[in-house]
């Protein structure tokens, strides 16, 4: 009876944990998106270029590059709950920064705080990850890491829908330590949680040259690392740039588009863990197929968008195409550590992540200069269907990293 009694409480304490990351990374992901969901605003206010706005989204993303293979190596050797509070505060800092920046008209040093507030993001982001990963058996670990990490879409939404209308009390800038504040209050449940949960601990042994060196020589590594590169890419290119799309094109107000936007993230609520199940449940934990459905889908689904003529039918296709891109999003962080020695899990996680924010960064940078030097927006639509076919042709020359195949 004391056994059912105390698997029954580490089930209720599971469930706790998954719920308070969810919403911490759901904060987190409001905070990112901030300048996104307030881009016009911020252009003006700032006198800067599109491609330097969509540059201020992704800020973080590119600290999180910078950083994140050594930061991945450290948490791979130590207990990682107590550093959450820890990178909660710095992003709070950061985003106090980026208030004060704002306020005075500093691009440069907004750049800085958004910079600093990325080096808490990516410890977050990585250790809601691995709890996820420890704290449920192999063949649940895909759909665990997949609900946990679907906040962040949410947190999306949650900016998109909430920074325009909060801005109209606090002021734009004043959004920015809004959501810091948000992040760190839930920091501390997550802290709480995490403590009560039984979970299987990998090694603390340090990760050897040799070791690290087998991580990247392994291929199989690298086709995860460039599926994630252009997923990401891809789900960033439509938060970034459709709030902006749809005010120009239809002449919707700014709080309206983000409306229908947030849509795009929102399903990711329940897109990221269905892919997970699929994965995990009905395909046997195979990973390829979830993948190549994603890139598919997503690419026609742009291509539709680009003949779409009223705002009806493009919101509805906007819709699909944030279930078809997200539905691989989770899956790529448990396919990633099936190729690797389990005690480099933390590290092939970090890479993986690396990957996924470089994309995030370049994307929209990339997609902004395409604006800029078209004058159309509708050229979003060309460079979505670019990243989704290199996606599915590298989907289709990838290894399986599922149990029913041997890792290469």
């Amino acid at each position: 009876m004391t056994n059912d009694r105390t698997f029954a409480d580490d089930s209720v304490w599971r469930g706790v944990t998954i719920a308070a990351g969810w919403l911490l990374l759901l904060f987190v992901g409001a905070y990112l998106i901030t300048p996104a969901s307030l881009l016009p605003l911020v252009m003006t206010d700032l006198d800067i270029t599109e491609a330097t706005a969509a540059a201020l989204v992704s800020m973080p993303q590119v600290a999180a590059t910078v950083i994140g293979i050594p930061v991945g190596i450290y948490l791979d050797r130590v207990e990682t709950r107590a550093t959450v509070p820890v990178a909660a505060t710095v992003l709070l800092i950061g985003s106090t920064g980026d208030w004060l920046a704002a306020s005075g008209g500093a691009v440069s040093l907004l750049i800085a705080s958004r910079l600093l507030a990325g080096a808490g993001m990516f410890v977050l982001w990585v250790t809601c990850i691995n709890v996820a990963a420890s704290t449920f058996s192999s063949t649940r670990r895909a759909t665990a890491t997949s609900v946990i990490i679907s906040g962040y879409p949410a947190g999306y939404a949650a900016g998109h829908l909430g920074a325009p209308r909060v801005a109209t009390i606090v002021g734009w800038p004043g959004v920015f330590p809004v959501f810091g504040v948000a992040v760190v209050t839930m920091s501390l449940a997550f802290y709480v949680a995490v403590g009560r949960v039984p979970r299987l601990h990998s090694s603390t042994d340090p990760m050897t040259l040799l070791g690290f060196k087998t991580v990247i020589q392994n291929r199989n590594v690298w086709a995860v690392i460039v599926v994630t590169v252009l997923g990401y890419s891809l789900y960033m290119v439509f938060n970034s740039w459709m709030p902006t799309y749809i005010t120009r094109q239809f002449g919707v107000s700014l709080a309206e588009s983000g409306t229908f936007v947030a849509l795009f993230p929102a399903v990711g609520v329940f897109a990221r863990p269905i892919g997970g199940w699929l994965s995990d449940t009905v395909l046997n934990q195979r990973r390829r197929p979830v993948f190549a459905a994603s890139f598919v889908g997503a690419t026609v689904l742009a291509v539709a968008m680009f003949y779409s003529t009223t705002i009806a039918t493009l919101v509805a296709i906007l819709v699909l195409a944030g279930v078809f891109v997200q539905l691989q999003i989770g899956l790529m962080y448990q396919s990633i550590q099936e190729f690797v020695d389990p005690r480099a899990a933390g590290t092939a996680v970090s890479l993986a992540s690396v990957a996924g924010w470089l994309g995030s960064f370049v994307a929209p940078v990339v997609a902004g200069e395409l604006v800029a030097t078209t004058g159309i927006y509708t050229v979003l639509f060309a460079f979505a269907v670019g990243l989704g076919l290199s996606g599915g042709l590298t989907v289709w020359r990838m290894a399986e990293s599922g149990e029913s195949t041997v890792p290469a």
